[in-house]
C-alpha cells in the first residue's frame, strides 16, 4: 500500500517523514542511509540488488558474496521504515508515491520553473523560485556520506545550484536594490566555484550593469578575457563579447563633455578586510592606486592584544614591565631572547604583553593564542607568519619566504596558489621533513627581523598543541634568528598532566638566555589602586579577600557590584563561575542565552555563525551583543566588523559548562553547518573546526563528524603533525563505533589511518594494538582485500615490532588470506608470504610456512609490484637463513635497497638496512655492515618507528667489538624507554650469548631461561632455548643434572633443527659452550659434525645484527676438545683472520686463546713466541672483559 505524502531531504541533514514520522534517525547506520538515499534517487525505477552491492562496497572492491552482505543491512532497513515501504526482492524500490516530496526534485524543479517565469518576464516569481531552490542545494548532496556514486550527484548537484545561483542574479537585475545585491552575491558565489564559466561571468556582468556599476562591470569581462587567454588559450564567447559592447556603448554616452576634456578623480579602491586589519592605506601613482605600508601605532597593537588597555589602569606591573623592556633592548641590539610569564588564569599576564607592545615603536609585534582543545596544528605560527607577511607588503612574498616556500606551504597552503609552487606530498622521512619545516620557519623569521626586530607574543601556551611546541623548541636549534624576543605566556596552576609545555621550556632555558616571571596576585593597596573611585576605599581588603587579588576576579565582582547595588562584597558570590554567571544573567532577554551559543564557537566568534545558532534577527543579536560589550563581557574586533571575542578564556568556559548536553550538542551542528557554508567554496579551509563541532554533535551527525575528521587528520599528517591527527582519527573513529550498526569496514579504514600515523610518529605499540584492532574490524565487514591489508598491518615491522597475541594474528591472517581470490595479487603475495612468516616463528609448522614462502615469491615474481615484493623479500627472511643458501641473503637485501630506492621510501630503506648489515656480518664484512649501522643510525634521529631496532643494531655490534659497558648501558636505556617484548626478547639474547655466556654467569639468567624454554615449546627456536636453560643450570654449578640431561637425550636429540631450521648455527654455538662446561669430547664430535658445511660464515642469532662469531672459532674450540690439535688450529687461523677483519675483540681474545691452546698441544710449531704473545693478548682482554668460562677453559689449570 502507499504510504501518503513522504518528505524527504537529501540537501544537507538527511531527514525522512513518514507517516507523520520522523525516521530518518532511525535509518540504521551508514549503510542504512546509504541504501536509502540510492534509492530515493532512483526512486523511479527498480534498482537491482547487484547495484545496491556497488552502492555500498564498489570504492573499496567488491566483496565476494556481496549478495550475502547485502542481506543484513537492507533487512534492518526494511525493519526500520516499517511494513509496505520497501517493496521487491530481485529489483527493490521504495513505496514512496505520486505525492511524495523529495528536495532534490523540488529545487530541478523549481529552477525550471524559475528559467520559465524569467522568460516571461516574471521576475519578482522567477527570483523567488531560484532562491528557494538555492538555499535548497545550498546544503549539499548527504554531507558527510562517501561514496563514489554520490560525487556523481555531487558533480550534478553543483551544475544545478550554478544554474540556480546564476537564474538569482538574472531575475535579480530587473528588481529593487535589494534584489540586485542578492543578485550581485549569487553570481560572484557561482562565478568562485565555476571561474571558467561563462553563464557565470554573464550574470555577474549583467546584475552590475543592472545596478548602474558599468565601469566594474568592465573590469569583470576584462578580467575574464584575460583568464580565458592565459590558462585555456581562447577568448569569450560572442554573447558576453555582445554583452561587452554594450558596456562599452553605455559608458562612452555616459561620459560627458566636461569630462573629455579633465582627467577623472580616481576613487579610492576599498580595502580588503586584511588590509583593514593590519592598517594599509592607499597612495596615488601614476600606475593606480597601490598599497603602502603603514604600521599600526603602538596604541592599537596593545589594544589588538588586549582591548581594555586604555579603560581599566595597570597595577602592580612595573618591575615586570621594566623587566622585559630590557629583554626587548636585547633583542632590538640583535640578540635572541626568551621570556617567560607564569600565573593563574586572569592574573594579567595578557595585560603585560599589551602594554609591553604598545609602549613601544621600535620593533614588530606578533600575537598568537592558543585556544583549549586545539585543533589546527601549527594554528598559531600559521597566524603569526601570515601577519608578519601583511605587515611588510612592500615586500614580495618570494623574497620573504625564499627558496624555502615548498616547505613553508605545509603549515602556508596559501602559498601554493600566490606563489605557483606544488602542492606539499605526504611526509616520507617525518623528523627530517619536521626540521627542514621548522628551519624554514626559524629563516623565515630572521628575513624578517633583518628589516626590522620582533616581539613574538605566544599566549595561553598551556592549551598549544605538540606541533606548535616542538617548532617553538625548534628556536634553541642550530642558526636560530637574532633580534627576537619570543614572549611565552602561560598556567602554570593549570598544566594537563601529559603537557610537553614543561619539557618544551626546560630545553629552551638550558640552551638559551631566558627570563622567567611568575605574575603574583595584587595585594590590597594594588587592589584599592585598580578599583579607583568605583566603590568605596574601604572595601579594598574585602574585595582582596573575596578574589585572592585576582585582576579579573576583581573587575568581575565590581561590575556585579555596580550593577546589582550591593555595597558589601562578602555578600555577592565568593566562586568565579557563579560571579560571571550573576554577571551574565543582568544581560537584556536572551542575552545570557546567546552568549553561551557563542562559548561554544571559541573564544572569538563571528556573527553569520553565531546567527546560525539563533532564530533571532540579526538586528536582535547585534543588540544583545552590544549590551555584552558595554557589559564588559565581550570585546568587539575595533577592525573586523562582526567579530567578537570573550574577555576571557575564563568567561567562555564557564557559560560553555553551562549548557546540558543536548542542547550543546545541537549548537554545535549549527556551527558545523554554518562553517560548511562559509567554506563551500573552498572547503579545504577549517576543517578542524568543522571536524570538531560535528564531532560534538553528537551520533546524529556522525557522516560528517567522520568526514570532517578524516579530512582534518589527512590535513595534519600533511603539516607533519601526526599526533594530532591521531586525536583527529581518535574522534572519527568514536563517531564510527557510535552508529548503530556499525560500518566495520568503515570503521577497519579509519584505524588502519590511525595506525600509520602511530607508527610514523614512532608510537609502535600503539600503532601494533591499533592495526590488531583493524584487522578485527575488517573480518567483520566481510570485505576480504581490507581485511588482508589489516591482516598485514597487524604484523608490519616484523614480530619484534610490537606486542601482540600471536594465534590471533594467525588466525586473522588464515582467515584473511582464504577470503582472497585465488588469483595473482600484490596483497596476496604478501599476506602469503607473512602467514608463512608467522607459522615458522610461532606454530611449529615450519614446512608449511617454507611452502607457503616459495608460493609468495614465486607470485611476486609474476606481477609489476615494487612495494609488495618488498614486503614479500622481507617477509620470507626465514627461508633464506635456513643452512646452506648462504649466497642467496645478500642480493635479497640489495634488491630490497633498490626497491625501497625506486619507492623514495626511507623507512623502507631502513628496512634494507637491516637486512643488509646482517647479511654482511654472516659474511664477515665487518666495515661494510658498520657502514650501514651508521647509516641507519643516522635514519632514526628522523625516522621515530625504527629507533628501537637501530639502537638494538648499535648495543649488539658494541657486544661484538667488546664494548660491552656502553652495550648494557644502551640496553638499559632501551628498557628505560620501554620495549616490545620481542625486540626486548632480541637485544636480552644478545647480552645474555654474547657477554653472560663468555663471562660464565649465564646462571643470573636462569629463571628467565626456565620461562623461556617453557613457553617457546613449539616454536622453530625451543631446541636453541632449550641448551641455552642447559648451558645457564651448568654455569650454576647443576653439572650433574645437565649430564644427566645429555646422556639421556644425545645431541642428536636435543637438535630438533639439523635438516632445516635457520636456528642450527646458533644451536651449535651454544652447544659448543655447554660441551666446555662439560668436557664433553663426544659431544664436542657431534657439533663438529654439525657446523663443518657452514665454515666460513658468522653465527647470526637475531636481526638487529647479533653474532656469536665465527663458524671457524666454534669448530676450533670444539676439534681442540675433541683432541684433534691440527684441525683446531687450522680453523682457529681462519678464525683469527676474520676476528680481525670485523674487530671482534671478545671472539679474537677467545680465538687466540684456543689457538695458543692448540699450538702447546702440537708442541709450539711456530714457536712459543707466537703462542705466548696470543695467550698474552689473548688472557689480557679476557680477564678486561672478565669472560670467566672461556679463561677457564683455555688456561692452563
Amino acid at each position: 500500500m502507499t504510504s501518503p505524502n513522504p518528505r524527504i531531504t537529501l540537501c544537507g541533514r538527511l531527514s525522512v517523514s513518514w507517516d507523520g514520522e520522523e525516521i530518518g534517525e532511525s535509518l540504521p547506520g551508514r549503510q542504512g542511509r546509504l541504501l536509502f538515499a540510492f534509492l530515493a534517487l532512483n526512486r523511479r525505477r527498480p534498482v537491482r540488488r547487484d547495484e545496491l552491492v556497488e552502492a555500498l562496497w564498489a570504492d573499496e572492491g567488491l566483496p565476494s558474496g556481496g549478495e550475502a552482505l547485502l542481506a543484513p543491512p537492507l533487512s534492518r532497513l526494511r525493519k526500520a521504515l516499517g511494513p509496505g515501504k520497501l517493496e521487491g526482492r530481485s529489483e527493490l524500490g521504495l513505496s514512496l508515491g505520486d505525492e511524495a516530496w523529495i528536495d532534490w526534485e523540488a529545487a530541478e524543479e523549481g529552477i525550471e520553473k524559475a528559467r520559465n517565469l524569467e522568460d516571461e518576464g516574471r521576475h519578482r516569481e522567477a527570483f523567488d523560485e531560484a532562491v528557494a531552490a538555492e538555499k535548497i542545494l545550498a546544503g549539499g548532496l548527504l554531507p558527510g556520506l562517501e561514496a563514489g556514486w554520490i560525487d556523481d550527484y555531487r558533480n550534478e548537484l553543483e551544475d544545478l545550484r550554478l544554474q540556480a545561483l546564476e537564474l538569482t542574479a538574472r531575475a535579480g537585475g530587473p528588481l529593487g536594490d535589494a534584489e540586485r545585491a542578492r543578485g550581485e552575491r549569487a553570481a560572484r558565489q557561482a562565478v568562485d566555484a565555476a571561474p571558467f564559466r561563462e553563464s557565470a561571468r554573464t550574470a555577474l556582468i549583467e546584475v552590475m550593469e543592472a545596478q548602474g556599476n558599468i565601469a566594474e562591470a568592465l573590469r569583470a569581462y576584462e578580467d575574464f578575457r584575460v583568464l580565458l587567454r592565459d590558462e585555456l588559450g581562447t577568448f569569450p564567447a560572442p554573447e558576453l563579447s555582445a554583452v561587452h559592447e554594450r558596456l562599452l556603448n553605455a559608458h562612452e554616452n555616459a561620459v560627458t563633455a566636461d569630462d573629455k576634456e579633465s582627467p577623472p578623480a580616481k576613487a579610492a579602491a576599498p580595502e580588503s578586510e586584511a588590509t583593514r586589519e593590519e592598517g594599509a592605506t592607499l597612495s596615488e601613482t601614476a600606475a593606480g592606486p597601490v598599497p603602502i605600508e603603514r604600521q599600526a601605532t603602538p596604541e592599537q597593537i596593545g589594544r589588538l592584544i588586549d582591548p581594555r588597555i586604555t579603560e581599566i589602569d595597570l597595577v602592580g606591573r612595573e618591575e615586570i614591565l621594566r623587566q622585559l623592556n630590557g629583554e626587548l633592548d636585547l633583542a632590538v641590539n640583535g640578540d635572541l631572547r626568551i621570556a617567560l610569564l607564569a600565573g593563574e588564569g586572569g592574573i594579567g599576564k595578557t595585560r603585560i604583553a599589551a602594554e609591553l607592545a604598545a609602549g613601544r615603536d621600535d620593533v614588530t609585534v606578533l600575537y598568537g593564542r592558543s585556544e583549549p582543545d586545539e585543533i589546527r596544528p601549527f594554528r598559531i605560527w600559521s597566524g603569526l607568519l601570515r601577519s608578519a607577511m601583511r605587515q611588510v607588503r612592500d615586500i614580495p612574498p618570494s623574497e620573504i619566504v625564499g627558496a624555502d616556500g615548498p616547505t613553508l606551504a605545509r603549515i602556508l597552503p596559501e602559498l601554493v596558489r600566490s606563489m605557483e609552487l606544488p602542492a606539499p606530498g605526504p611526509a616520507g622521512d617525518l623528523e627530517s621533513e619536521r626540521r627542514a619545516l621548522f628551519g624554514a620557519v626559524m629563516r623565515m623569521i630572521g628575513r624578517l627581523t633583518a628589516r626590522q626586530p620582533m616581539l613574538v607574543v605566544l599566549d595561553d601556551l598551556h592549551w598549544a598543541d605538540r606541533s606548535t611546541l616542538m617548532l617553538l623548541a625548534s628556536l634553541a636549534g642550530d642558526n636560530p634568528p637574532g633580534g627576537v624576543l619570543a614572549l611565552g605566556i602561560y598556567r602554570d596552576t593549570e598544566l594537563p598532566e601529559d603537557s610537553l609545555l614543561p619539557e618544551t621550556l626546560t630545553n629552551l632555558q638550558r640552551r638559551l638566555p631566558t627570563l622567567k616571571l611568575e605574575v603574583e596576585a595584587l595585594d590590597t593597596e594594588q587592589v584599592g589602586q585598580l578599583v579607583g573611585n568605583r566603590l568605596d576605599a574601604t572595601l579594598a581588603t574585602s574585595l582582596r579577600d573575596q578574589t585572592g587579588g585576582n585582576p579579573f576576579l576583581v573587575e568581575q565582582l565590581v561590575r556585579h557590584l555596580e550593577e546589582t547595588g550591593i555595597e558589601d562584597p562578602e555578600a555577592a558570590p565568593a566562586e568565579v563561575r557563579q560571579i560571571v554567571s550573576q554577571r551574565v544573567n543582568h544581560l537584556p532577554d536572551g542575552g545570557p542565552d546567546l552568549l553561551r551559543r557563542a562559548s561554544l564557537i571559541g573564544r572569538d566568534f563571528d556573527l553569520p555563525v553565531l546567527m546560525a545558532t539563533t532564530s533571532w534577527d540579526e538586528d536582535a543579536v547585534i543588540d544583545l551583543l552590544d549590551a555584552a560589550v558595554s557589559a564588559g563581557l565581550l570585546d568587539e574586533s575595533p577592525t573586523v566588523p562582526g567579530r567578537y571575542s570573550f574577555v576571557h578564556a575564563l568567561l567562555r568556559s564557564t557559560l560553555e559548562d553551562e549548557l546540558g548536553l543536548t542542547r550543546r550538542a545541537m549548537i554545535h551542528r549549527d556551527i558545523g553547518e554554518a562553517i560548511e557554508r562559509q567554506t563551500a567554496s573552498r572547503p579545504e579551509r577549517r576543517v578542524g573546526e568543522k571536524a570538531w563541532h560535528f564531532i560534538q554533535a553528537g551520533p546524529a551527525e556522525t557522516d560528517r563528524a567522520v568526514h570532517w575528521a578524516t579530512q582534518a587528520a589527512e590535513q595534519a599528517e600533511a603539516r607533519l603533525a601526526y599526533d594530532e591527527a591521531v586525536d583527529f582519527y581518535e574522534g572519527a573513529i568514536a563517531a564510527a563505533r557510535a552508529d548503530e550498526p556499525v560500518d566495520q569496514g568503515l570503521l577497519a579504514r579509519l584505524l588502519l589511518s590511525q595506525a600509520n600515523a602511530r607508527w610514523k610518529n614512532g608510537s609502535l605499540q600503539a600503532a601494533g594494538d591499533t592495526f590488531l584492532e583493524a584487522a578485527k574490524a575488517a573480518r567483520e565487514s566481510g570485505l576480504p582485500e581490507l581485511a588482508a591489508e589489516a591482516a598485514i598491518g597487524s604484523r608490519w615491522g616484523g614480530w619484534d615490532a610490537f606486542d601482540a597475541d600471536m594465534a590471533e594474528q594467525l588466525n586473522l591472517m588464515r582467515e584473511a588470506l582464504d577470503g582472497l581470490p585465488e588469483t595473482d595479487s600484490p596483497l596476496r603475495a604478501e599476506l602469503t608470504a607473512m602467514l608463512g612468516n608467522m607459522l615458522y616463528y610461532g606454530s611449529g609448522k615450519a614446512a608449511e610456512a617454507r611452502e607457503l614462502a616459495d608460493q609468495a615469491v614465486e607470485m611476486i615474481e609474476r606481477l609489476d609490484a615494487p612495494e609488495a615484493e618488498f614486503g614479500v623479500i622481507q617477509a620470507t627472511a626465514y627461508r633464506r637463513w635456513e643452512p646452506g643458501r648462504l649466497d642467496e641473503r645478500l642480493p635479497a637485501s640489495e634488491r630490497m635497497l633498490e626497491l625501497a630506492e625506486q619507492l623514495d621510501d626511507p623507512e623502507l630503506t631502513g628496512q634494507g638496512l637491516v637486512s643488509r648489515q646482517l647479511s654482511l656480518i654472516n659474511l664477515g664484512r665487518g666495515a661494510e655492515a658498520e657502514a650501514d649501522r651508521s647509516r641507519h643510525y643516522a635514519m632514526s634521529e628522523t625516522l621515530p618507528q625504527i629507533r628501537v631496532i637501530s639502537k638494538a643494531m648499535r648495543a649488539s655490534a658494541w657486544f661484538m667489538t667488546g664494548d660491552w659497558q656502553d652495550g648494557e648501558e644502551l640496553v638499559r636505556e632501551l628498557e628505560t624507554e620501554g620495549m616490545p617484548r620481542g625486540a626486548a626478547l632480541l637485544i636480552e639474547d644478545a647480552l645474555r650469548f654474547m657477554v653472560r655466556a663468555q663471562q660464565g654467569a649465564l646462571a643470573e639468567h636462569l629463571g628467565r631461561l626456565e620461562l623461556f624454554e617453557a613457553g617457546a615449546k613449539g616454536w622453530e627456536m625451543w631446541p636453541t632455548w632449550r641448551l641455552g636453560l642447559m648451558l645457564a643450570k651448568a654455569q650454576a654449578g647443576q653439572l650433574d643434572e645437565v649430564r644427566e640431561m645429555v646422556a639421556e637425550l644425545g645431541y642428536d636429540s636435543l637438535d630438533e633443527t639439523r635438516d632445516f631450521n635457520n636456528t642450527l648455527l646458533p644451536f651449535c654455538a651454544v652447544g659448543n659452550l655447554l660441551a666446555g662446561e662439560l668436557d664433553d669430547q663426544e659431544g664436542a664430535a657431534k657439533l663438529i659434525e654439525l657446523l663443518t658445511p657452514y665454515s666460513g660464515e658468522w653465527i647470526i642469532i637475531a636481526r638487529i645484527g647479533s653474532t656469536l662469531g665465527p663458524v671457524d672459532m666454534h669448530l676450533g674450540e670444539l676439534q681442540l676438545l675433541a683432541g684433534n690439535h691440527r684441525e683446531a688450529a687450522t680453523a682457529l687461523e681462519r678464525s683469527l683472520i676474520t676476528c680481525e677483519v670485523m674487530e671482534a675483540v671478545p671472539y679474537l681474545a677467545r680465538t687466540r686463546l684456543a689457538l695458543a691452546s692448540a699450538f702447546e698441544a702440537m708442541g709450539d710449531p711456530d714457536g712459543a713466541e707466537r703462542r705466548l704473545r696470543l695467550r698474552h693478548e689473548g688472557e689480557e682482554v679476557a680477564r678486561r672483559l672478565d669472560m670467566q668460562a672461556i679463561l677457564k677453559r683455555h688456561l692452563p689449570a
